[in-house]
């Protein structure tokens, strides 16, 4: 990453029209505070910052990176400065994409080295970029209304992690292309809302997804669960990553919460444990495998409160009707600890782990309850 010199910066007066992003490293702050060592914390902000970088920089995005701020990245797409060049569009969105696809593999090896996960915030937009010179004037920076409009999509309420907003001036050429092109046939625009610039002025904002990124229905041993094509491909390459992680002891966990980055963590917690695991982001589908199975011996079921469709209190008492004697504790964020007691019967404060976890309270809970 570049590392401006003191010499100062040099508005040179020239601007150009071109798409302009951020990505932003989600929790950063959060995360290095609970790690030891100044080793971990370079290697986790390294990672980041040169793993996102290559995939901008490669010949097949075309991007160019300005600088990192912090623990977010600025980039910008040159050759998008022709809104006729649907090739230049699609190779930036796909940009985009690819750098999501990638955090599940560089979250893999960040679970092998005991480092938290990464979660992206991509924003992207278009518009004029006024350009200054920077250091020894031999590197450019970007500014103007664009770059900050973009910056405030990152970081508002309608940026969601590891998906992309885009503003309303992107979205308008995106549409100008024929639906022959692939820019506009792989993808799917959402209203996100609008952003609020002043008090009569707002901005248009949509999410975009790809279109075969649908959710789609896997068996494995008998049980159905549901993935997205991207997990799916990706469990096929590494099938301890995801939803099931079958070993030969007897004890079972099964856990339910509909992040799947949380999922993530639980298992690279129980990493080191002989435990059966499987887990769900879909807390029907969660009631539908225990429902189905034979015997409750030797199971624990980890429970996230705040779900879709049903919550951790109503699955809560779908399983106690199913059989009483299932273990059962709450993962939550909710500092609810003495309302959970005085209204879940038969739970105690050993059965509620708060959020964000401590690991080795985490798995001293987990052993303890299935002895």
């Amino acid at each position: 990453m570049k590392n401006f010199s003191s010499k100062g910066i040099r508005f040179s007066g020239d601007s150009i029209k071109s798409c302009v992003g951020f990505i932003d490293l989600v929790d950063s702050t959060k995360n290095i505070a609970a790690m030891e060592g100044l080793a971990n914390i370079r290697k986790y902000y390294s990672t980041f910052i040169n793993s996102v970088s290559n995939l901008i920089s490669s010949n097949s995005s075309d991007g160019k990176v300005i600088k990192n701020i912090g623990d977010c990245i600025l980039f910008y797409f040159p050759k998008t400065s022709n809104t006729n060049d649907a090739n230049s569009f699609q190779n930036a969105i796909g940009c985009c994409f690819k750098i999501l696809d990638e955090r599940y593999k560089i979250n893999n090896e960040l679970a092998k080295q005991h480092l938290p996960p990464f979660n992206y915030k991509i924003s992207m937009d278009y518009g004029v970029l006024d350009l200054a010179l920077v250091g020894d004037y031999s590197q450019i920076d970007l500014f103007g209304s664009t770059v900050n409009l973009c910056s405030k999509l990152n970081s508002s309420s309608l940026s969601v992690p590891n998906e992309i907003i885009i503003g309303d001036n992107l979205y308008r050429i995106l549409k100008t292309f024929s639906n022959t092109t692939n820019v506009i046939n792989n993808y799917h625009f959402t209203s996100k809302g609008e952003y609020k610039i002043t008090e009569t002025n707002r901005y248009s904002t949509y999410n975009i997804r790809r279109k075969d990124n649908f959710v789609v229905s896997i068996t494995k041993n008998n049980k159905k669960d549901f993935l997205t094509k991207k997990q799916l491909i990706s469990l096929k390459e590494d099938e301890n990553r995801f939803f099931f992680h079958k070993k030969n002891n007897a004890k079972r966990v099964i856990i339910v919460d509909d992040e799947q980055d949380d999922l993530f963590t639980f298992r690279m917690f129980l990493r080191a444990y002989d435990y059966n695991i499987t887990s769900f982001t879909d807390s029907l589908m969660a009631l539908n495998y225990i429902r189905d199975l034979q015997d409750f011996n030797d199971l624990l079921i980890v429970l996230d409160i705040r779900m879709k469709d049903l919550n951790g209190f109503q699955l809560h008492q779908q399983i106690k009707a199913i059989d009483p004697t299932i273990k059962i504790m709450f993962v939550t964020a909710l500092d609810i600890l003495d309302e959970l007691i005085s209204i879940v019967p038969g739970l105690s404060q050993d059965q509620i782990i708060r959020k964000p976890m401590n690991e080795k309270i985490f798995t001293n809970t987990v052993k303890k309850l299935l002895q």
